[in-house]
C-alpha cells in the first residue's frame, strides 16, 4: 500500500490520531506534527513549531556539559511542561479533545548520549506530558535498544521505511544537528547510521560570528572556498573512519572538537569549510554502499533541505544520486522527526516492535518506550 503523505489540514481526521514531539540538538523549538496512522498509512495532518524558552540552557549545557543536579531537576521540570504546552496548542489549534488523540510520542531533549555505555540521557519527562494533557505518552525510545546492544541511534531509518514503502533502492539523508543516512530496499530491513556533523557546528558558528541562528539557504558558505588544509584536518577524526553501527551527537561533534581553525581564515571561510565537512562525511558514507543503482533516487529532510550550498554540492560531489528533498514526494523536510515520534507511540500502543537490528547492532528487534498514562 502506498502511503498518503500529504498535509491535509482541511476538515482534519478526529480517528487514529497521534502528536509527536521532537526537539533536535538546536534546541530551537519544539517540533510538533499531528499525524493520522492507519495500518500502512501515514498522514501528515498539521506541523508547527513551537517556541523553546530553555534554549539558551540547553545550548549553554552542549558547550559545557557541567550542571549542578539542582539546575538539572529544574531543567528537567521546566522542559516537561514545555513538551505538554506544545501537545496541547496543536490541540487547540484544531479544536480536538484529549479523547479524539490516541498517543502521543515525546523524544524529549537528548542531554548525553553514550553509546559506549549503552545508556542514552533524554529530560522532558512523559510522565507530566501524560497529566498535563489528559493523553497516553509514550517515551524514552532509546534505552530499550541499548539495553539489547543497540546504539540506541539513529531512529530515523526504520521510520523512513515505514513512511516511503520504497519500491526501489532509495536513500534518504537527514541534515539536522547531527546527519544520518538510510538506505531502503523492497522488503529488506532497513540500515543506516549516524554519519558526524550536519547543521550544528554552522549554526554555532552564525551564531557566533554573524548574529544570525544558522546560515540562511547557505548564502554565506557561497561566498567562499572551503579551506581543503582544514578540511582534510577534520576529516581524520577516528569517527569517520569507524564502521557501522555507529551513531553520535552534539556532545562529541561541538565547538571543544573543532581542531583550532588557522588564524588566516576568517569566519566565512571557516563556515564553508564547515558546509563541505558534511558534504564530505555524508559522500564517503555513501560511497561505500555497494552495488547502488544509477540513478538512486536520495531525498533530503531535516533543516539541512534548505541549506540550498550544500545541496548543490552534494549533488556535485555525488553525481550518481538523483537527489531532491522530500517536498517533491509530499513530505516537509522539517516535519519528519516529529512523525517519527507519532509513529513511535502508534508502535508503542500497538506492541509492536521497531525494526532496529539491522540499523543498530542490537541483538533483536524490541519493543521501544515506556508508556505513561494520564490516570
Amino acid at each position: 500500500m502506498q502511503p498518503n503523505w500529504h498535509l491535509n489540514l482541511s476538515n482534519p481526521p478526529k480517528k487514529n490520531l497521534y502528536i509527536g514531539l521532537m526537539s533536535g540538538t538546536s534546541a530551537d523549538a519544539i517540533d510538533v506534527a499531528l499525524v493520522q496512522i492507519e495500518s500502512k498509512t501515514i498522514q501528515l495532518i498539521d506541523f508547527i513549531d513551537y517556541p523553546n524558552p530553555q534554549q539558551t540552557a540547553l545550548y549553554q549545557l552542549n558547550q559545557q556539559p557541567q550542571i549542578t543536579l539542582k539546575a538539572l531537576a529544574k531543567l528537567h521540570a521546566q522542559l516537561s511542561h514545555t513538551f505538554a504546552d506544545a501537545a496541547q496548542s496543536i490541540i487547540k489549534k484544531h479544536r480536538l479533545t484529549p479523547d479524539d488523540i490516541l498517543a502521543i510520542g515525546s523524544h524529549g531533549q537528548t542531554i548525553y548520549h553514550a553509546p559506549e555505555y549503552g545508556i542514552s540521557l533524554q529530560i522532558g519527562h512523559p510522565a507530566i506530558i501524560a497529566k498535563r494533557t489528559g493523553i497516553k505518552t509514550a517515551g524514552d525510545f532509546r534505552i530499550d535498544n541499548m539495553a539489547v546492544g543497540g546504539q540506541g541511534a539513529p531512529l530515523a531509518p526504520a521510520f523512513h521505511h515505514a513512511l516511503i514503502q520504497p519500491q526501489q533502492p532509495t536513500l534518504v539523508i537527514n541534515i539536522g544537528g547531527i546527519a544520518n543516512i538510510s538506505l531502503l530496499k523492497p522488503e529488506q530491513a532497513p540500515i543506516g547510521f549516524d554519519t558526524g556533523p550536519g547543521n550544528g557546528l554552522m549554526d554555532e558558528l552564525c551564531q557566533k560570528h554573524f548574529n544570525q541562528p544558522y546560515d540562511q539557504n547557505g548564502q554565506q558558505a557561497a561566498q567562499v572556498k572551503p579551506n581543503t588544509a582544514w578540511l582534510n584536518q577534520l576529516l581524520q577524526d577516528p569517527f569517520f573512519k569507524q564502521a557501522a553501527p555507529k551513531s553520535t551527537g552534539r556532545e562529541y561533534f561541538n565547538q571543544a572538537w573543532l581542531t583550532r581553525a588557522p588564524t588566516s581564515l576568517s569566519a566565512l571561510e571557516q563556515l564553508s569549510t564547515l558546509n563541505q565537512l558534511t558534504v564530505e562525511t555524508l559522500a564517503k558514507a555513501i560511497e561505500q554502499i555497494p552495488e547502488l543503482p544509477t540513478p538512486t533516487p536520495c531525498y533530503i529532510c531535516g533543516g539541512g533541505a534548505y541549506n540550498t550550498t550544500l545541496i548543490q554540492r552534494l549533488k556535485t560531489r555525488l553525481p550518481k544520486l538523483a537527489i531532491q528533498t522530500t517536498e517533491t514526494i509530499g513530505i516537509d523536510p522539517n516535519a519528519i522527526e516529529a512523525m517519527m515520534m507519532a509513529w513511535l507511540a502508534y508502535n508503542r500502543i500497538n506492541h509492536l516492535p521497531t525494526p532496529l537490528k539491522a540499523i543498530t547492532g542490537a541483538h533483536k528487534d524490541t519493543l521501544l518506550g515506556g508508556l505513561w498514562h494520564p490516570d
